[in-house]
Parts: structure tokens; sequence; C-alpha cells
């Protein structure tokens, strides 16, 4: 069976092929292990294979992972928050986090650069976009992109990133294109409007199903569970 080192060699070279598809360069993909229900010595294995950017859906869990972590001495770790954020969680994550990805109202954004100011730093973010309208899924429609990235840039102690979206669930990958598609859209159509370009120097997009599809449209950041760690429960 797979080791987890050997899931995240394979994942490397998948990237490399997709960025030699379309003119890209590998060091411009950042593989964020997507950690939710996985258990310490999983999270462990990843980092010792060389992956230190570490994403949770959910603040306790995030925050439980980070302590067991600090306390086994892997304290160089680069902490994403990828799920939906309540606005009274926000203050649990601005201490320390990398990068919240997850930012879908102004209310929200507002929130987290109070709590930024509070701990005297600048919070990155990105905007999460439902470029799908699915309506299960949390984000901004595409037409409140604009709006809410240039309220964010007016936040002295956000610094936006970004955008970010899931896609609908498919078996084939392709499916996934067009929504990855949209989202790049929607970035270079923002950067239009005056925006600095770096507030749009991330997308987050794709996922273990569809990340080789998303760096050839233009990913950043890849979201990565099930391709590095197996099936829950086996490795």
């Amino acid at each position: 069976m797979k080791t987890i080192a050997g899931r995240v060699a394979d994942v490397l070279a998948r990237v490399a092929e997709a960025c030699d598809r379309v003119g890209r360069l590998p060091d411009e993909i950042t593989i964020l292990a997507a950690t939710k229900t996985r258990a310490i010595p999983e999270v462990i294995e990843a980092i010792q294979a060389g992956v230190t950017h570490i994403g949770e859906n959910y603040v306790q869990e995030l925050l439980a992972k980070k302590e067991q972590l600090d306390s086994a001495g892997y304290t160089d770790i680069s902490w994403h928050a990828v799920g939906h954020l309540q606005r009274n969680k926000a203050r649990f994550l601005v201490p320390f986090c990398t990068l919240i990805h997850s930012v879908d109202s102004l209310r929200l954004a507002q929130e987290i650069d109070n709590r930024a100011a509070r701990a005297a730093r600048v919070q990155p973010v990105l905007v999460e976009v439902n470029v799908s309208g699915e309506a299960s899924k949390f984000g901004i429609t595409p037409v409140q992109v604009g709006e809410l990235t240039r309220e964010v840039t007016q936040l002295p102690h956000l610094e936006l990133q970004g955008l970010m979206t899931m896609p609908p669930y498919g078996d084939d990958p392709e499916t996934s294109r067009p929504h990855f598609q949209a989202l790049r859209a929607l970035a270079e159509e923002v950067a239009q409007s005056g925006l600095p370009p770096a507030a749009l120097r991330h997308l987050s997009m794709g996922m273990s199903g569809d990340y080789q599809v998303a760096v050839e449209e233009g990913a950043t950041i890849i979201r990565l569970g099930t391709v590095l760690f197996g099936a829950r429960g086996q490795q």
C-alpha cells in the first residue's frame, strides 16, 4: 500500500506535468494538505514528506491540531482556514493563521479586520466565490466580487490575496474546468478595475479529483485530502 510520502511524490509529479502542459512552473503552486478528520500521525507523515501548508475546515479542529503539532515540535507550519467561518470564531484564527480562504461577506471581513487590529497584525485573506451558484455552497455570487474585493482592500488590517472557489462534485475532472476558468476570468476582470496585482495573486481552487485541471487553469493553491492520505481509515 502506498505511503503518504509516495502519494506526495505522485502529486508533485502530476503537478509538474500539468504545469508543463500550460507553460507554468511547479514553484507557482502551493500544495495544501486538507487534514479534516485526519489523525496527527498522518499529518506528521505529510509534513515529513515536505508538505508544510495545512488546511482545516473547522476552527476547533484546526486549533487542536496546531496545539498537538506545536507540542511535537512541528512549529514551522503555515495554517490555512478553508471552511466556512462564523464571525465569532475569527478571534481564534487571527493571531497565527497564514491565510483565511473563506471571506464571504463584508461583516465577516470587518470582524477579521477588528481582531487583526487588536492582535497588531495584518491578516491575509481570500474572498470565496460561489461560481457554480449551488445553494449548498457558501461564497458570494460572481456579480458581488468587484464590490467585496474593493471593500476588503480598504480595511487596514486585512490583506486581500485573491479568490477561492469549490466547483460542484463530479467524477470527471473536466466538469470542473469551466468553474476554474470562471474564477480566473473574475480575477482578471477585477484586476482591470484598479486593484493592485498582489490583491489577486492567488486562486485557491482544485481538490483531489480535479487538481491537475485547476493547475492548468491557473490555480496557485490546491487543497488536497484523499489524494495525499488515501481513503479515510486506511493508508
